[in-house]
């Protein structure tokens, strides 16, 4: 594989190119595919149909932020002054941007307030629009009563007058396709949002409530978990969806209570989430197994990879794809001290529909002292004139796919196998829920395998749901059908 060593201002990143033409064939149906990320202070674009794809610096973009390209791959809007408000009160100051998305382009000032642009998806190359917050101070973490939400058309290099899309609040997710959804939420809120533009009522919807039960009594409640990293869909059919990550389940434990399918042990930004306006939970995908992970009690302090978790998820201009970061946090130990050093080593293309990943590319350095971390990545796929998009692939909630036992396709077994494998040395809790979500049996086990034949012989014919939770962390989920 090839690796680029390019001289940004800021300083060198080290980066390998890990997907193949061959591979993005097989699985996006085009190799015809862009990447733009931020590295070290500064913006990259990797376009994959390049007869020898190489990760190229785009000059003129060094402290700029968010960077995302329109449907059609031909141009990048993005912000530049600060990033965030970083907390304050006082008002702060960004202007957004769009130019080509080249190595070499030429900036056309969208506006001189203007934070976290996005294109509007649907409209064409000649006359491209972004929308885009004007505000980004959120008195109590809420930001919808904050500023506006304004979209503006560049005709011949040229931004048209500002249209109003929203008059009382600042979203920073983006615009559904048809015009109709804003999303957003803030980093520290109570939850993220979406706002439905034909609703007079000009409030937004919670999306992240989840569905749980009570332990010990099993009584059905819900509980509110905060999102960060919100993004709006690029489905032409679900429109009135997002994709984000959350904190965690630590809010649902506090709440005495446990997810019939989810669990109650996942960290902060380990599952992503695409959800619906009503709050119900479409799907929900895991980190990828191909980075491993020890547990620090193993690891000798010479760089050990102890930990990883999301970053940065942003739905693609293609229903069916996102990119996102993978975070890796690393143990050193230095003059005496146990440091962990936490970098985005890699880049992934996400497939939503069928919940496969394919890392595109990946850091070189994973020193004590590497600053190559990849933020803000956004991915293009090509899309045929001919594309139909399925009309059913977001149809169904998670209880829908389990009720069918389509919980994990890594982990679903059908009822095929007796046997499920616990790593060598660690403990797996294992839980068994009936088909309505009610917690029969938990129990620990620390043996090299578990026999699910033996688990369920105290139980009748029927489905059940076994999770397995490794060390008491995440939980993946098994239907299993008892015949007799």
């Amino acid at each position: 594989m090839p690796f680029l060593f390019a001289l940004p201002s800021s300083g060198t990143i080290s980066a390998r190119i890990t997907a193949t033409q061959a591979k993005l064939d097989s699985a996006c149906g085009t190799h015809n595919v862009k990447l733009v990320f931020m590295c070290q202070n500064s913006e990259y674009i990797l376009d994959f149909s390049q007869a020898n794809p190489q990760i190229q610096q785009m000059a003129g973009l060094a402290g700029s932020f968010y960077a995302v390209l329109s449907s059609d791959g031909q141009w990048v809007t993005y912000q530049t002054g600060v990033e965030s408000d970083g907390g304050s009160s006082s008002p702060v100051k960004a202007k957004s941007w769009i130019r080509e998305a080249a190595v070499a382009g030429t900036p056309v000032l969208v506006a001189d307030t203007a934070f976290v642009p996005r294109f509007v998806q649907n409209t064409s190359t000649a006359t491209p629009e972004i929308v885009y917050a004007t505000n980004i101070v959120c008195p109590g973490n809420i930001c919808y009563n904050q500023g506006k939400t304004l979209k503006r058309k560049i005709v011949n290099n040229m931004p048209q007058a500002a249209e109003v899309v929203c008059s009382n609040g600042s979203y920073y997710g983006g615009l559904s396709w048809d015009n109709r959804y804003l999303c957003s939420g803030w980093d520290g809120g109570p939850n993220g949002f979406i706002l439905d533009l034909q609703n007079t009522g000009g409030v937004p919807h919670g999306v992240h409530t989840m569905r749980v039960k009570k332990n010990g009594t099993n009584a059905d409640t819900v509980v509110t978990i905060g999102v960060c990293n919100i993004s709006r869909s690029a489905s032409r059919i679900f429109t009135n969806t997002m994709l984000y990550f959350d904190f965690g389940s630590a809010a649902i434990a506090a709440a005495g209570c446990y997810h019939p399918l989810l669990g109650s042990s996942w960290g902060m930004h380990e599952k992503l989430f695409v959800s619906r306006y009503d709050s119900e939970d479409l799907r929900v995908f895991d980190m990828p197994v191909d980075q491993k992970i020890i547990s620090s009690n193993d690891a000798n302090g010479v760089g050990e990879p102890v930990g990883k978790q999301w970053d940065f998820p942003e739905w693609s201009n293609h229903p069916y794809y996102a990119a996102a970061s993978l975070l890796v946090d690393r143990l050193y130990q230095v003059a005496g001290n146990w440091d962990h050093v936490q970098n985005r080593e890699a880049i992934y293309l996400v497939n939503l529909k069928d919940s496969s990943y394919i890392r595109l590319l990946e850091s070189t350095d994973t020193s004590y002292a590497s600053k190559t971390s990849f933020m803000y990545p956004f991915v293009n796929v090509a899309m045929p004139e001919s594309f139909v998009e399925d009309s059913t692939w977001l149809s169904q909630t998670i209880w829908d796919r389990a009720a069918q036992g389509v919980v994990n396709p890594n982990f679903f077994n059908g009822g095929k196998s007796a046997m499920y494998m616990v790593e060598k040395g660690k403990t797996a809790i294992i839980t068994v829920y009936s088909v309505k979500g009610q917690k029969l049996l938990s129990t620990v086990q620390p043996a090299a395998s578990w026999n699910a034949t033996e688990l369920l012989k105290p139980f009748k014919a029927g489905i059940y749901f076994i999770g397995i939770g490794f060390e008491g962390k995440k939980q993946q989920i098994v239907r299993w059908i008892k015949t007799h």
